[in-house]
């Protein structure tokens, strides 16, 4: 018990040079915050991926979703730009956790992702995700952020399809794209100018 209060404290500290944060998670991107239809919509999304990554591909049966609902702030203390539908879905699988290859997975992912936009920016993030996503870390932008008991580190799932085959096979990069370019204002208006 003791060395998990060291534990504690360290995180503390650290999440604390990262800035004022509290391990409370928010919506904070359009166009979710105002149009309560497609925040349920990119709600269902990502509990469909997570339904599917928790799911035993030998048994079929479905484990325990996450505690708090999906939501996302983007591009966490970074700004929001044609990588965004990027973000949106790395922020998928990491409040659906996993174990420690379904998070280097997601961020290779996340990578691959943002450098198709601009490339080299993929590679920096990458560090950035690396660093502070960590399940560990008192964070709402860390590794499993979706449960609520924290620090819960990571998770060795029974045998379920790779991240990367289910964001593809759900076409959960095509899905939240269309939702931001869909979107009247910011990032939709951005990218058809």
């Amino acid at each position: 018990m003791k060395k998990r209060h060291l534990s504690l404290f360290i995180c503390s500290i650290i999440g604390s040079m990262l800035g004022c944060t509290s391990l409370e998670s928010r919506m904070t991107i359009e166009p979710y915050t105002k149009n309560t239809q497609m925040r349920n919509a990119l709600e269902q999304i990502a509990s469909g991926y997570c339904e599917k990554m928790r799911t035993d591909l030998d048994t079929s049966k479905p484990v325990k979703q996450p505690d708090f609902i999906f939501t996302s702030d983007g591009c966490t203390r970074w700004p929001n730009d044609s990588w965004l539908s990027c973000c949106i879905v790395h922020d998928i699988t990491y409040w659906c956790g996993g174990s420690e290859q379904d998070r280097k997975d997601a961020d290779q992912d996340f990578k691959q992702c943002v450098n198709k936009k601009m490339q080299v920016m993929g590679d920096v993030m990458y560090s950035g995700v690396r660093i502070g996503g960590s399940p560990w870390l008192p964070t709402p932008w860390r590794w499993g952020y979706g449960w609520k008991h924290w620090p819960n580190g990571y998770e060795q799932l029974n045998d379920t399809a790779s991240v990367k085959k289910l964001l593809d096979m759900l076409k959960i990069h095509d899905l939240v794209e269309q939702h931001l370019l869909n979107n009247d204002e910011g990032y939709g208006a951005t990218q058809r100018e």
